[in-house]
């Protein structure tokens, strides 16, 4: 086991490593999250339940995090983070398996049930996965380094969004059976799993931090770590900033889902529809975020965050007064997720680096509250939205709200 500690000459293997397993870690969660919202859809069709899921699974991913962050947190810091990330891998191979066992048979419940314990499995990996990364490249390369694992696991959800809709459709007009095209693409993800979980036995393992032993303070002990963000200036603004950009991501992909669920009238519509929608946003964030981590390689550059705050709100504005279904309407979304990942990258980065060594894991783990906090919010907010107004309402609501948040960065970003 190596001790951990800056590297004189960065071994980018493990890290490609770690990238490919979170990125495939990603896009499971999010492959079977966005194969179980239009099986709601043909569900509902069909008269047999179903409905508007993709409320009760956004708010099934955030939950696990907000309860269990502290303990995760700890759980890095305690423990070789190399191990933690193998456990968890072999865990997705359960319930991966579990859930495609769970749609074959035709209970959504009991797959509802195994999607609960895949995000208990994501709230441990995240912050293990997060910490490795500095151990690996360095803080010199940290910026580089935490962009490309944010990116690809942006692009992973791309992929997984994208390509099950598609993938459901494709089935269901072949078989017009939609626990089928739930069943055989979850199956697929549960056989694909494994030789990446063999993998995680290649990572180099690191001597984890001295951190106090377990006792049950640490399942409530939230507000302590939040208590480091909050007195430390720079990791306060820098999570306010990255917590918001999940905000107006989760708040964005519900209104793409409400917009391809107005425009559909089948289940087979909602997921031609959604997936270009989600196609133009996803893209753009990937896209979007590559850029900013090949500017801040070698050093973080705030005013990428700047630029990207301002165009946010630009396209979150232009989207309020665009016609639905034109190519400006999808330039703007495009945009949108493109400079919103700009804004990310940059502040992202500033936290984990400015987190003290022994710490880092209770950062990141508070982070990640913070992040679901803000996550949970959007999809009570987005549904309030939804009762009350159209979206393109919806869009200036966003643009206000992303005008004030840029202001405070741009305030802030040289403390």
């Amino acid at each position: 086991m190596q001790p951990s500690e800056q590297p004189d000459k960065v071994n980018w293997a493990p890290f490609w490593k770690l990238v490919l397993v979170q990125s495939q870690n990603s896009f499971n969660e999010k492959g079977v999250q966005f194969i179980l919202i239009p099986l709601g859809v043909w569900m509902a069709e069909k008269g047999i339940g179903g409905g508007d899921l993709q409320y009760i699974l956004s708010a099934l991913i955030l939950i696990p995090f907000i309860l269990f962050s502290p303990l995760a947190g700890w759980v890095s810091d305690r423990y070789c983070k190399t191990l933690v990330i193998r456990s968890m891998a072999a865990l997705q191979i359960l319930v991966l398996g579990g859930m495609a066992l769970s749609l074959y048979l035709e209970h959504l419940t009991l797959a509802l049930c195994w999607f609960s314990v895949f995000t208990i499995q994501a709230t441990f990996f995240s912050p293990s996965k997060k910490g490795l990364v500095k151990d690996i490249v360095g803080t010199q390369k940290i910026g580089f380094a935490s962009g490309i694992l944010e990116i690809t696991s942006l692009l992973a959800l791309l992929i997984g969004q994208i390509g099950v809709f598609v993938w459901f459709r494709s089935i269901l007009d072949e078989t017009g059976d939609g626990w089928h095209a739930a069943a055989f693409p979850t199956f697929v993800f549960f056989l694909c799993t494994i030789p990446v979980a063999l993998m995680t036995l290649t990572l180099p393992k690191y001597k984890p931090h001295q951190v106090a032993s377990f006792s049950k303070k640490l399942l409530y002990s939230h507000f302590g770590q939040l208590g480091i963000l909050w007195k430390h200036k720079t990791l306060r603004y820098s999570e306010l900033g990255v917590g918001y950009f999940w905000f107006i991501g989760g708040t964005v992909l519900l209104m793409t889902i409400q917009m391809a669920q107005q425009a559909s009238t089948n289940a087979k519509d909602f997921s031609g529809t959604g997936a270009v929608l989600m196609a133009w946003l996803s893209g753009g964030s990937v896209l979007g975020g590559i850029l900013a981590s090949v500017i801040c390689n070698g050093r973080i550059k705030m005013w990428v965050a700047t630029v990207g705050g301002i165009g946010m709100t630009l396209g979150c504005a232009g989207l309020a007064l665009t016609t639905y279904d034109t190519p400006l309407f999808y330039a703007l979304l495009f945009l949108t997720g493109f400079t919103a990942s700009g804004f990310l990258v940059p502040l992202n980065a500033r936290l984990q680096d400015s987190a003290e060594d022994s710490q880092r894991g209770d950062v990141i783990a508070a982070g990640n509250l913070i992040d679901c906090l803000f996550g949970l919010i959007a999809v009570g907010f987005q549904l309030l939205m939804a009762q009350l107004i159209g979206v393109h309402e919806q869009f200036i609501v966003m643009a206000l709200l992303s005008a004030l948040v840029t202001v405070v960065i741009i305030k802030t970003k040289n403390q």
